[in-house]
């Protein structure tokens, strides 16, 4: 105790040289990488447990639908950014390239090959979005991330594709996306079409890595005036040549929406309205399945506010097997100048966190049910303080308490080793008894002009339940000291630097498998060219910690380094 505390001492005299850090991520949807502030815990660009502090609940913020999420990605039973196809809006061409530190390439030419390191494996993206031409543009990208791949790729994953299964390269990397299309944008419509090919891999709850190559996967997207659409076709090719099983799906998915629209906003009774859907067709071995191969989910959000200290906001969606609702009140009352306390409560229910989903996973002759009987309830409240106490300082603090009961689990009927790693058999289920959570939050602010910010920020839970059936014990408490510098206006600095307790998975192996806490510092620096248009950045992530595997059956957290060059047009 007295070695955590000297180290805290340590790390707040360094950090008052030294905010929440505009850190630049690897690639689009994996910012909680850089994350401090709860429990994020990466298997691979495409699966991690994102868990802010004071969120409540025991589940993973990917796992829960919300309207916001209508244009993520679905994977497997997740919605994600990543691999992202939401075009870049200015129009620019740009490079990123980046690798794993340990990787030492003249070694290839040096040394014999027994004798070179571990190979440490990079990141890849290309693209461009052309200026407009009466309102068209055109646009490409090519984008992969090779980290979190090498040890799963190297003794698992190679062995049931029939070829690298990227665009570039030979690391099998968890994604590899490449499209191009056109757009119109004027005042009154934004609208996209995009076409291409993917190789991705994602986890199941059997903790296998499925690859599935799209081939192709075409998107368009329209916002007009208040109306917005998402239409997606997707040819998805299944493999696992060790089994000599081959399978396709052909699945047609999107959204209508109406959004409440500036008018709407002015008034005390806000309305949007939508659709999502999906619907599939299966051939061969498919290692999911969805009930009829189809699912409607229409869904409706209202916000009432009768004041403007005081709002009311409610989203429902229902169909033939699953409702969800979500429900919050929020009363903010000023006190004296710059002081506002702020109390809230918030509802989810539900039969899924997920209802669009797939209802059914198969493995080894197995069907597991991705649909738990009964229902979920989430019941939070919690009250948030801020102050500015001068025109560059401020604090604040939040707290709250949760209850949640009919949890989402999985009930582990045996356990298989295939080698490397370990694979579960059973069904989705719930925790039919109350959970109950508190936490509590910190942070000062320090600021001047635009030159300088800087954010402390520590914060604690504590979580009383049936721990073992839990899927992730979060960590109990996080200290982080974030710090963006823009100097001149052309040249950037943002750095944080954060401590995360221990987490612990329960439910993917046969022992509990503790990730142990650790500190971290990520840092990027930027110089940019008004002139020219023209911006480069470097970012290092994960620098400090030690190197482990954060979840079972994922790959190594390694150290990495990344740059960006960008040119605006």
């Amino acid at each position: 105790m007295n070695s955590l505390f000297n180290k805290i001492i340590a790390v707040l005299i360094v950090s008052t040289s030294a905010l929440l850090a505009n850190v630049d991520p690897e690639m689009e949807g994996m910012e909680v990488v850089s994350r401090d502030d709860g429990t994020f815990l990466i298997g691979s660009p495409t699966y991690y447990f994102d868990r802010k502090l004071g969120s409540g609940g025991i589940f993973s913020e990917s796992e829960l639908w919300t309207p916001r999420k209508l244009r993520y990605r679905l994977l497997f039973n997740r919605m994600s950014v990543l691999p992202s196809w939401n075009p870049i809006e200015a129009p620019s061409v740009w490079m990123k390239t980046g690798n794993e530190l340990g990787d030492l390439i003249y070694q290839d030419f040096i040394t014999d090959v027994g004798d070179r390191p571990t190979n440490r494996t990079p990141i890849l993206e290309v693209g461009v979005r052309t200026p407009m031409f009466h309102g068209l543009w055109a646009t490409f990208r090519l984008f992969q991330d090779d980290h979190y791949c090498f040890y799963s790729g190297d003794h698992y994953r190679n062995k049931v594709v029939d070829d690298n299964f990227a665009f570039f390269g030979e690391n099998w990397p968890m994604f590899s996306s490449a499209y191009g299309g056109l757009g119109y944008t004027n005042d009154f419509i934004n609208a996209s079409l995009l076409a291409g090919m993917e190789y991705i891999w994602f986890f199941t709850e059997s903790s296998r890595w499925i690859p599935v190559r799209y081939k192709p996967r075409v998107e368009a997207r329209a916002d007009v005036g208040d109306f917005s659409a998402t239409l997606v076709f997707e040819n998805a090719e299944f493999q696992n040549v060790k089994k000599k099983e081959t399978g396709e799906r052909k699945e047609v998915n999107g959204s209508v929406v109406y959004n409440c629209g500036e008018n709407c906003k002015r008034g005390m009774l806000q309305l949007s309205a939508g659709l999502a859907f999906r619907f599939v067709n299966d051939d061969g071995v498919v290692y999911t399945g969805l009930d009829n191969d189809r699912v409607l989910w229409p869904f409706l959000e209202m916000r009432f506010k009768p004041m403007d200290q005081l709002k009311f906001d409610v989203m429902f969606g229902v169909n033939d097997r699953d409702w969800l609702v979500q429900d919050s009140v929020e009363y903010q009352l000023p006190v004296l100048e710059k002081m506002n306390v702020t109390f809230g409560a918030k509802n989810i229910s539900g039969t899924r966190l997920n209802p669009i989903a797939d209802t059914h996973e198969y493995f080894d002759g197995d069907t597991i049910s991705l649909v738990a009987s009964g229902r979920m309830n989430l019941l939070q409240g919690y009250v948030r303080f801020e102050d500015s106490l001068t025109n560059f300082l401020g604090f604040g603090l939040r707290g709250s308490f949760w209850a949640e009961h009919g949890a989402e689990t999985f009930d582990v009927e045996k356990f298989v080793d295939d080698g490397l790693y370990t694979f579960r058999h059973g069904d989705v289920a719930r925790i039919n008894s109350w959970i109950k959570g508190v936490t509590g939050e910190f942070w000062l602010k320090l600021w001047y002009k635009e030159m300088f910010n800087f954010t402390a920020l520590t914060g604690f839970e504590r979580i009383d339940g049936k721990e073992k059936r839990f899927e992730v014990n979060p960590s109990e408490f996080f200290v982080s000291f974030n710090a963006d510098w823009l100097i001149k206006k052309t040249f950037r600095i943002s750095h944080s630097l954060r401590y995360r307790s221990d987490a612990e998975w329960n439910l993917r192996s046969r022992e509990p498998y503790v990730v142990k806490g650790d500190w971290y510092w990520d840092a990027t620096f930027e110089q940019r060219f008004p002139k020219w248009g023209l911006s480069l950045a470097g970012t290092i992530v994960q620098a400090l910690g030690d190197e482990v595997i954060e979840t079972p059956n994922g790959d190594y957290s390694r150290v990495r380094f990344f740059c960006t060059a960008k040119k605006a047009f």
